[in-house]
């Protein structure tokens, strides 16, 4: 990647959420919204406006690193002061993405006649951004059955304002400002049609058990590094197990790297980064009842054994494959202890660690930790890193209540074909992935989705001394992660917001 100006440095141009710890956030929004094509200068000028130095209502990534050391030296201060828990400090971050059609009205704002974002290029390189996750989903295997605004046959989604901070105040108030600056009161930005029947803002927060997702486990463990960004342990090495990942993978710079060719983008697309956004249900009710009905068959001593089987780690989210048989949560209580346990192999030396982690286990679909030789040469095992983050949505799980939850996952790299796609489709949803021992090994029991949910198998096998090593499929019924929405969208550069974009 060609070096920054000294007056153009990357952290002081790239969206802040596209980093390995993401926003600081208790509470966080997704708001859609459209952009009136008869105003589309309007709100090309506009975009300045959020990206103005007195202004900055979007969030470079040099100010998020800035509000996580305002976080870290709170954090100091109260342990040396002994103190029950650190002040909770006001901060709020945003971002702004576009979908292809999205850009597409921006175009036409900048000149009538002219490609003048080469939105042409876009679409030959980029083709699952430019065809949107709607029509994608076939591919997906995703469900038709969705979640407002989701759910509207005529919905078209031009932007995205993702809004981040410590309360819902923090949220509004910045989420208010940018609509502003935006013109929404003057309708250059709109809502979704249809009122208060599709919304055009999705909400999320942490849970009670701060980290973890509904089924209970640690979320957003091992992410990749991005060379030149983050802090890289001593003798880490690119393909190692730290992840350490070159910023062409997961932002898009003038030599994109991709699995196919090198790909080619428009100048402004550069340091920005491709943001695939999903709305995933998940019934928590068929997780545990599944754990609970099933643990015994694989000899196994409890439900929470199984679970953390089916995920790859235990709820702290230490991984399984360094661990001994146990029935409750890793002993790694600290945090930042299991997230310093990311150096570690599914295929340990001793025996019978070997069968410790289901080839099927959500982790290690989505992360094979295998050199590529041993995946029939799949070359998704070096470009098939993205950058995960997300929120959860809906209330504390109560047995029975019949309410909604789940996930609101977000993800950033530099092309989605191998980032989010290929993790999807290539591994999660294929049921010879990874097909290390030559068996099928089932689907992704967390978030894989299959053609027909009820006939989903993922292989579990317990290989414990005394125990007969079988290997027995679990059917996944009913589903336990399903797909309420979502769209395909693109990140610019804050260059580009104050430049190209808005340059007419």
């Amino acid at each position: 990647m060609a070096s920054d100006s000294k007056d153009e440095k990357l952290q002081d141009v790239l969206q802040g959420d596209i980093w390995s710890k993401g926003f600081p956030k208790y509470h966080e929004t997704y708001y859609l919204f459209q952009i009136d094509p008869n105003r589309a200068k309007e709100f090309a000028r506009s975009l300045r406006t959020l990206v103005h130095p007195q202004s900055s209502l979007i969030s470079s990534l040099a100010k998020v690193k800035r509000d996580w050391d305002r976080i870290q030296v709170e954090k100091t201060r109260s342990e040396a002061a002994k103190e029950p828990k650190p002040k909770e400090l006001d901060m709020a971050n945003a971002l702004i993405a576009f979908t292809f059609k999205g850009l597409d009205v921006i175009n036409h704002g900048l000149s009538s006649t002219d490609d003048i974002l080469e939105l042409g290029v876009v679409e030959s390189t980029d083709p699952a951004f430019s065809r949107g996750m709607k029509e994608d989903g076939t591919s997906l295997h995703d469900s038709t059955i969705v979640d407002a605004p989701f759910d509207s046959p005529n919905l078209v989604i031009h932007g995205l304002l993702k809004v981040a901070g410590n309360s819902p105040q923090m949220v509004n108030d910045l989420l208010e400002k940018i609509k502003k600056a935006l013109n929404h009161d003057k309708k250059v930005i709109m809502d979704l049609p249809g009122g208060d029947k599709v919304p055009s803002r999705i909400d999320g927060a942490t849970r009670e058990d701060r980290g973890k997702e509904h089924f209970g486990f640690e979320d957003g463990i091992s992410q990749p590094l991005m060379a030149g960004i983050d802090t890289i342990p001593p003798a880490a090495k690119a393909d190692d197990f730290t992840m350490v990942t070159d910023q062409s993978i997961l932002i898009v710079t003038d030599e994109t790297h991709t699995s196919i060719m090198p790909q080619r983008r428009p100048k402004w697309m550069h340091r920005g980064s491709f943001l695939v956004f999903r709305k995933l249900e998940q019934n928590v009710d068929a997780f545990h009842d599944l754990c609970e009905q099933n643990y015994k068959k694989f000899h196994l001593e409890n439900a929470a054994h199984l679970a953390a089987k089916l995920m790859g780690r235990w709820p702290s989210g230490a991984p399984i494959a360094v661990n001994t048989y146990a029935t409750a949560d890793a002993p790694h209580k600290d945090l930042e202890t299991v997230k310093r346990m990311n150096h570690f192999s599914y295929e340990p030396v001793h025996p019978p660690a070997p069968r410790l982690c289901p080839l099927s286990a959500h982790i290690r679909k989505t992360n094979p930790r295998v050199s590529p030789g041993t995946n029939d040469g799949d070359r998704g095992f070096r470009f098939s890193r993205i950058i995960r983050g997300g929120i959860p949505y809906g209330k504390e799980w109560k047995k029975g209540d019949g309410l909604k939850r789940g996930l609101l996952f977000s993800c950033y790299q530099g092309y989605i074909e191998d980032g989010f796609r290929h993790m999807q489709v290539g591994w999660c949803n294929d049921a010879d992935f990874p097909n290390i021992r030559r068996e099928k090994v089932g689907i992704d029991p967390i978030v894989g989705q299959h053609k027909d949910p009820n006939t989903m198998e993922s292989l579990i096998i317990e290989a414990r001394p005394g125990v007969e090593e079988k290997g027995q499929s679990l059917p996944i019924t009913p589903q336990l992660v399903t797909f309420r929405g979502g769209e395909y969208f693109f990140a610019p550069s804050i260059k580009a917001l104050r430049e190209e974009l808005s340059n007419v």
